[in-house]
């Protein structure tokens, strides 16, 4: 039986760990570093901010080998406290057969996770109601959500978005809690791996001045650089959101059903920014690992405070690996030492001059084979 969740001296915490990108290759000992630094940044996190439960941000595993045993190990550090967790598929999982990682994530004996409904599209959509402190009234809700993989149009867009028969699954569990609760929508928090397309409200097309701090825009959007606006309240915009270029109005749904008062999402591994658009709550987790396109040594979690009091209160705090005081072993001192910012800048610098020597690669390899011709 999964566990029933509470509120813990009026308050429930919520660690999310964004995409960790981990397979079974262990290579180099580089490959086992990495793996160690992310281990190393899940126990302290656990240890130091005392969660209720852990949430998986989507694209926590992306192989299809022993993954049993795999997410057994990824987990150890938050099992081993007794923290039971949570998980949403990403894209990377959809990749694969997912069959077998959503497998395992159901049958682990300390997840939270399972199928609603298995007739909708998508895996693992559920939700995981919060009782009082004192009774097993029902005080706030956790929606878990699958975003799906990428569009098969790339006309249309490059990822595909919550569909409607998912919207319509919410819609009808969420009058259901109200029903339970006296007519009144049941405050919640929901989780998915890639944002909504109304996240991208948060940013505004960068002046030339501010270029050197801009992002280049994602998509359809790719000719343009972007900074942040004023709907962003805190942390770091570091890529222009990669969501989708359509969608099926599930930010207006939340709008309408009057429950979502704060949602988290995966997917962009530099993004740690939280913004406010037409008064619900939405923030991005870094990754929380050193597999994946990151940022220098930037990884981070986030917490998610809920109070019983007010549970549509909810406050949010990125801790990144560094702010723990914890030395990483996977990376080399300059990119241990650097800022987001420096960090980002080198590692455009390091690919463009890739670019380059690639470039002057071809021109030479074209040039002998001109000269072959003649």
């Amino acid at each position: 039986m999964k566990k029933q969740l509470k509120f813990n001296n009026g308050k429930f915490r919520v660690l999310c760990f964004g995409d960790l990108h981990e397979s079974n290759e262990f290579n180099t000992e580089n490959d086992q570093a990495k793996f160690n630094d992310m281990q190393l940044l899940m126990k302290t996190a656990v240890e130091r901010l005392k969660p209720d439960l852990a949430v998986f941000m989507g694209d926590m595993y992306c192989s299809n080998d022993m993954p049993d045993e795999m997410i057994a190990k990824i987990v150890k550090p938050i099992t081993d406290a007794g923290i039971p967790f949570a998980a949403v598929l990403g894209n990377h999982e959809h990749d694969r057969d997912e069959g077998p990682v959503v497998n395992a994530l159901l049958t682990n004996p300390h997840s939270l996770c399972f199928n609603d409904d298995p007739e909708i599209t998508g895996n693992l959509n559920y939700n995981l109601t919060i009782q009082a402190s004192d009774s097993d009234k029902t005080v706030a809700n956790l929606w878990f959500i699958d975003s799906n993989n990428v569009c098969p149009s790339a006309n249309v867009s490059i990822y595909d978005w919550v569909h409607k028969d998912q919207i319509e699954w919410y819609e009808r569990k969420a009058a259901e809690l109200k029903e339970q609760n006296g007519g009144e929508p049941v405050p919640a928090v929901l989780f998915q791996h890639i944002p909504v397309a109304e996240e991208s409200q948060a940013l505004r097309e960068a002046k030339p001045w501010e270029f050197y701090q801009s992002v280049k825009g994602h998509g359809f959007r790719s000719n343009k650089r972007f900074v942040g606006n004023e709907k962003v309240v805190a942390g770091y915009v570091g890529e222009d959101p990669c969501v989708p270029q359509y969608h099926e109005g599930q930010f207006e749904s939340w709008k309408k059903t009057g429950d979502v008062v704060a949602a988290f999402f995966g997917h962009d591994h530099l993004n740690d920014f939280t913004c406010i658009v037409d008064g619900i709550m939405m923030g991005q987790c870094k990754t929380a690992g050193f597999r994946c396109y990151t940022d220098g040594c930037q990884s981070s979690v986030r917490v998610v405070d809920i109070f019983e009091d007010n549970p549509r209160n909810v406050r949010t705090k990125v801790f990144k690996f560094k702010d723990f005081g914890l030395k990483c072993t996977c990376l080399g001192p300059i990119k241990r030492t650097i800022n987001d910012k420096q960090s980002i800048a080198l590692t455009i610098a390091s690919r463009v001059a890739m670019g380059a020597a690639a470039v002057g690669t071809v021109a030479v390899a074209a040039t002998k084979l001109k000269g072959k011709n003649k």
